[in-house]
């Protein structure tokens, strides 16, 4: 759309009209992804994890058994309390090994340099 030059206050009214119309349409556009988004992220997520198994037989028995878990309050409680524990589990070893390889590089720099200055040049 080309731009539009404002020269008065009815062009201003105009465009400020235009572009609360294009507004809605954007919003009312997320909107409709957004109820996508929330009626297939159950199957995006398993497709993600084992390609094509969304759409297959199994899935129906284990989507039912993951299902009726699902909504079992306590079921719900276990398994969420379960995967937050490995992710925090993954974290942690995650960010213990990456302090480890800084620590271990600058001790290695550290030495390095103390060598150097240490040592008479030959």
């Amino acid at each position: 759309m080309a731009k539009v030059k404002v020269k008065n206050l009815a062009m201003l009214d105009q465009e400020i009209a235009r572009l609360q119309r294009k507004s809605r349409r954007l919003e009312d556009q997320l909107g409709s992804r957004i109820d996508h988004l929330k009626g297939n992220y159950k199957k995006m997520a398993v497709n993600s994890v084992v390609p094509g198994i969304a759409n297959s037989g199994a899935m129906g028995f284990l989507g039912g058994m993951a299902k009726t878990l699902w909504q079992s309050g306590s079921a719900k409680s276990v398994l969420t309390k379960a995967a937050l524990t490995a992710l925090e589990f993954i974290a942690v070893r995650f960010g213990i090994k990456l302090f480890n390889n800084f620590k271990n590089r600058r001790h290695r720099r550290k030495a390095e340099a103390s060598k150097a200055k240490s040592s008479p040049e030959e």
